[in-house]
């Protein structure tokens, strides 16, 4: 087959674990398969409330019917309209969906007329795709007044709120029309706790929860460990805080590395400014990522209800023991208590209690990983594919 992989490009550019999932994918299918495969990405900054609808909108309105299958996974690439597309979700705007702050009103109760005959749209039942476009119509007559009776009447800026109501309506309103019954034709997701949340698929859907293997390859024989690491965008939702607090609970004298830039980075390190042991690194490329994986004693993961948790699975395959939390989503899937490292209660006293026990028992600390490292065998492109793929052929 033809296969194109559609996907937003995050704005700013960053490169993240879903950039790297996809040129995994793509990789794969054309160096393993008898497919041909392309990939088709699109600038989808999510700024503001227009910029969010203008996302939605250019995805809905591509034509890839030169294309045998189409393979999305995140907001707003699954709006494409095509026969033979599969959904192998990694989340959807989770601001306007689980994330979204429960404090705040559901549903949009702007007054205005305008506001109004777009809401009735919105909840209206119908999820066709001429519905999509009317929809995008409504929202367009909301933008800045262009005749004199809008000057009199302008809609209240609260409507435009990102996050917001308004645009939490519409977001879900468009992805009901991406998801209606048949326009896909298989759904996937990358964790068992992507499968399970609420909202994110269609009612009563078979959602096929299969793990994708990470894009970073190469990994170095395990070395006796002498530090603590942890990886990713340094942002409030990965809990690098929750390390640093950890820290001061462990008496021994052994370092903690972060790797990884973000906007959370200034913060973090006056919060660690006071121990000596905390160290950061800034961005590393994947040839230091591996020897920095290699060289670890145990890697620290406590993020917040993460997707899926790539970092766990990159120091399980480093042959590493991994430290995460009871509430860090996906990664609780891969790691096995007393196996391959430790879940734990989110709690500095609780991370740093485990960190103890492999700082002791550095034996314990190889068996696991070595275990670890056992399990990550089973984790392939080759099984995500037949999963997602087999039978799709036009």
């Amino acid at each position: 087959m033809n296969i194109v992989i559609l996907a937003p490009c995050p704005v700013p550019l960053t490169i993240g674990g879903a950039e790297k999932l996809w040129w995994g994918l793509l990789n794969y299918l054309n160096a393993e398969t008898h497919h041909h495969a392309d990939m088709i990405k699109l600038p989808g900054p999510e700024r503001d409330f227009w910029e969010v609808v203008d996302s939605y909108r250019r995805f809905s309105d591509l034509n890839l019917r030169y294309y045998d299958l189409v393979v999305s996974g995140k907001y707003p690439a699954w709006m494409a309209d095509h026969p033979n597309q599969v959904c192998y979700m990694l989340h959807p705007l989770r601001g306007l969906y689980d994330a979204y702050p429960r404090h705040w009103p559901p549903r949009c109760e702007v007054r205005h007329p305008d506001v109004r005959r777009l809401v009735g749209l919105l909840r209206g039942g119908d999820h066709s795709r001429e519905a999509l476009f009317e929809c995008f119509a409504r929202v367009e007559r909301l933008a800045a007044p262009r005749r004199p009776r809008r000057l009199r009447h302008p809609v209240p800026k609260e409507a435009f709120a990102f996050p917001g109501p308004l645009i939490r309506e519409i977001v879900q309103f468009c992805d009901r029309v991406a998801f209606r019954p048949g326009a896909i034709r298989r759904f996937g997701a990358i964790s068992a706790t992507v499968a399970g949340r609420d909202g994110y698929f269609p009612a009563g859907t078979d959602v096929a929860a299969v793990h994708p293997p990470s894009g970073l390859t190469g990994f170095r024989p395990p070395r006796r460990g002498r530090y603590l690491f942890t990886v990713g965008r340094l942002d409030p939702p990965k809990r690098v805080d929750l390390l640093i607090s950890a820290m001061q609970s462990v008496p021994a004298n052994v370092e903690l590395w972060i790797a990884g830039t973000g906007p959370d980075d200034a913060r973090l390190r006056e919060l660690a400014s006071a121990d000596a042991r905390i160290r950061f690194l800034g961005f590393v490329n994947d040839t230091a990522l591996l020897d920095l994986y290699a060289g670890a004693l145990a890697v620290l993961f406590a993020p917040l209800h993460e997707d899926f948790g790539l970092v766990a699975l990159e120091a399980m395959s480093a042959g590493k023991p991994v430290i995460t939390t009871r509430d860090a989503g996906g990664a609780q899937e891969l790691v096995q208590h007393g196996r391959t490292g430790y879940v734990v209660d989110p709690r500095p006293e609780s991370i740093a209690a485990a960190v103890e026990k492999l700082v002791r028992r550095r034996g314990l600390a190889r068996r696991m990983g070595l275990r670890g490292r056992e399990l990550t065998q089973q984790v392939s492109w080759d099984r995500v594919c037949s999963t997602l793929l087999e039978g799709l052929e036009p």
